[in-house]
């Protein structure tokens, strides 16, 4: 079926409850709050099966339509995880160049890494990654990706993907090899037909968990935390302890990457790898389960990284928004939802100028309960705080008729975007097809793109996202143009965007009069495009459009 942009509300509750049938239905009992410890989701996950099948499939039976969705120019992938990117492999590469080490992960079978020690050995019990065995490098490979994970159940895949982040973080963390990661991620956007990437990246750890260290000696009840009046008091503290230092420090980084990654690339060599045309930006990001010793969350943390995150977005044109992320269904994530909201709204407030996308709906009845709340208060809380951007958003899916009404609604008048990654939803929540919210958020007027989120991790690519999206939910030539447009409209891309309607395929009215991509745009129209680096983005991507419908339109024909 065609997935109409818009649609009334009483339809768009009909055609909900025909995705999903009746809410609370996912197979496990039910709760009322947010559990005292981790909830097991002993769901089977056949998502996972279903998913990989369907894009095995097309690749085996149409392998010329795969290619040309290979090659469709996909516009911005905004929600991607810099080390999540990362492919397992390359991970290897670097830590071997690193003088690296693996060994047993306690008692869990897997492999992690860790640093080599002074003397340029290993510690106990490990290796060095150079000298890893075939086999031990397969082992590794299925320690920090889901490589040939088996899915035994749904909780399976959710723990093992959000462990791998720690496995790998010895080599992630070591800024000397962000710029070749940055490259790898870059190449990989380029072979996928991304023209623009947002990238999130932690900046200046130390100092900033050393800044909360100190903010936390200074206003040491946790009730401060919770009361608004105190923030701009603990705001001026920081800038007083030193938050200025460590955002400049974070902007100096900032250019050292970009510098070596062009150094890597040969950019404006003869010999410039293509990824040099991908231009990109970083999000600054804030760790949603900082907690304290005794599991409770670390709010000074927050508020640290919050502060630290906004005031260097708006100081640091390469970093063009701020999100909060890790895993949202944690004890820590639910219990520290509504402060965590608080402060992002102060500093929405704060800094109106700076751009909020925030992790929210990564959730499902498996893991918090059917009748939980946070499955539309972190929707609902996430857009109220500011966000312009929510990233995943499956939580829709399991809400009432009568609830996602009122968050789509809410969705719409705060002009936002939902980023639609189906390969993780269906390795950590077991969520893909029919249970899928992407339909009815079109059905229900909700804007919507693809994203990659953590490809490393997932072991996969941007494409299978785009060769899924088209099989199953029957895509049409129309719906692809509409999500590559989506993705640059809502980017934080500045300037004004080309598009007064997306969905109608509406310019703005200074460009009304125009073919979108001409080479020639009118006077008007190219005084606008001078003045917007996000109009000229979307400029550039109708002229590609217009030649990859004249070269591969045959493929979408039959829609």
């Amino acid at each position: 079926m065609k997935l109409a942009p818009k649609t009334n509300a009483a339809l768009a509750a009909l055609l909900a409850a025909l995705f999903l049938g009746t809410p609370g239905s996912f197979g496990v009992a039910q709760a009322t709050s947010a559990p005292a410890g981790a909830r097991i989701c002993a769901r089977p996950n056949d998502a996972v099966r279903e998913y990989a099948g369907v894009i095995e499939k097309t690749r085996k039976e149409q392998p010329e339509l795969a290619e040309a969705l290979r090659l469709f120019p996909k516009g911005g992938d905004l929600h991607n995880h810099l080390s999540g990117t990362v492919p397992a492999e390359t991970y290897l590469a670097l830590a071997a160049a690193d003088g690296a080490c693996f060994g047993p992960e306690g008692k869990t079978g897997r492999y992690t890494l860790e640093g080599g020690t002074s003397s340029g050995g290993c510690g106990d019990g490990f290796s060095p990654v150079s000298g890893a065995s075939p086999a031990e490098r397969e082992g590794i490979l299925q320690s920090l990706s889901m490589y040939r994970l088996g899915y035994a159940d749904t909780q399976q895949g959710h723990d093992h993907f959000f462990a791998t982040f720690a496995r790998f973080r010895a080599v992630s963390d070591n800024v000397c090899n962000t710029p070749p990661m940055l490259a790898e991620v870059l190449r990989r956007s380029h072979r996928d037909g991304v023209s623009y990437l947002e990238t999130m990246l932690s900046f200046q750890s130390s100092a900033v968990n050393a800044l909360a260290r100190q903010l936390r000696q200074r206003f040491p009840l946790e009730a401060s935390y919770r009361d608004s009046r105190q923030f701009p008091a603990m705001q001026r503290f920081l800038l007083d302890a030193g938050l200025k230092d460590a955002v400049a420090a974070a902007r100096t980084e900032i250019a050292q990457y970009v510098n070596k990654t062009r150094t890597l690339l040969n950019c404006g060599t003869p010999e410039a790898d293509g990824a040099c045309g991908v231009s990109y930006a970083f999000v600054s990001t804030v760790n949603r389960t900082s907690a304290q010793g005794d599991g409770t969350p670390d709010l000074a943390k927050v508020f640290t990284q919050a502060a630290f995150s906004m005031q260097l977005s708006s100081s640091e044109p390469r970093v063009v928004g701020v999100n909060l992320l890790s895993k949202e269904d944690a004890p820590v994530s639910l219990t520290g939802f509504q402060d965590q909201m608080r402060i992002f709204r102060y500093f929405h407030d704060a800094f109106p100028g700076v751009n909020i996308a925030l992790h929210a709906g990564e959730l499902t009845p498996c893991f918090v309960g059917g009748d939980n709340p946070a499955l539309k208060e972190h929707l609902t809380g996430t857009l109220k705080a500011g966000a312009r951007r929510i990233g995943h958003g499956v939580s829709f899916a399991f809400l009432k008729p009568e609830e996602k009404s009122e968050v789509a609604e809410q969705i719409r008048r705060n002009n936002a975007l939902v980023e639609i990654m189906f390969t993780s939803n269906a390795q950590i929540l077991g969520v893909a097809g029919a249970e899928h919210p992407f339909a009815q958020y079109r059905v229900y007027g909700v804007p919507v793109a693809f994203a990659s989120d953590d490809e490393g991790v997932s072991h996969a690519n941007l494409t299978d996202e785009w060769i899924y999206g088209f099989e199953k939910y029957a895509l049409t030539r129309d719906d692809l143009q509409y999500l590559g447009r989506n993705s640059l409209q809502y980017s934080f891309i500045p300037g004004a965007p080309l598009w007064a309607d997306v969905a109608q395929g509406k310019p703005v009215e200074a460009c009304s009069g125009d073919a979108p991509g001409s080479a020639t745009p009118s006077p008007r129209c190219a005084s606008f495009l001078k003045q917007s680096a996000k109009g000229a983005a979307q400029w550039e991507y109708e002229a590609r459009l217009k030649e990859y419908w004249h070269n591969y339109g045959k493929y979408f024909e039959k829609r």
